[in-house]
């Protein structure tokens, strides 16, 4: 892949609508949305926090939540400090499992410290996606602790970490 012929803009309708048709496999499924997104207004942007992660022909790649978009219900009542930027962001099936998660990973780290001005991070994953655990402890996130997702049920790591330009 030719990562300079990509770059992060903010998530449009249209961009939603494509990453709510991607489809994961197997256990990964559990991403799939169980409803497809619409785009009414294709060129309406999504809230301020949401961003996609495109090529040059403009095809979503990845997506990227900033703020609480990035933060899960816990049935422990997880306190979520504003000591970190909370990030959700997922990869087109297509493309995992193909070596891109770390450098998007990082990608992600770098773009948020230039929106937000933070190189402190955390991460809410799903504990059985033993393959974004190991792709965010070699981008440098260490676990925090488990929780228990309050709406599926299922458990999550929290993860935090700090974004150094390297």
């Amino acid at each position: 892949m030719n990562w300079d012929n990509t770059q992060i803009i903010p998530r449009l309708e249209r961009h939603e609508e494509a990453v709510s048709r991607w489809r994961y496999e197997g256990a990964y499924a559990f991403y799939n949305p169980v409803e497809p997104f619409c785009a009414v207004h294709p060129d309406r942007p999504m809230d301020s926090g949401s961003f996609a992660w495109v090529d040059a022909a403009g095809n979503v790649l990845g997506h990227i939540s900033y703020g609480l978009d990035g933060r899960i219900p816990t049935e422990e009542g997880y306190p979520y400090s504003g000591d970190f930027l909370d990030v959700g962001l997922g990869l087109r099936p297509d493309l995992c499992g193909r070596g891109f998660g770390r450098d998007f990973v990082r990608l992600c780290l770098r773009f948020g410290q230039e929106q937000y001005g933070t190189d402190r991070f955390r991460l809410s994953v799903a504990a059985f996606n033993t393959r974004a655990v190991k792709v965010y402890q070699r981008a440098g996130f260490s676990i925090v602790c488990e929780v228990t997702n309050a709406v599926f049920r299922n458990k999550f790591y929290i993860m935090t970490g700090t974004y150094t330009g390297a």
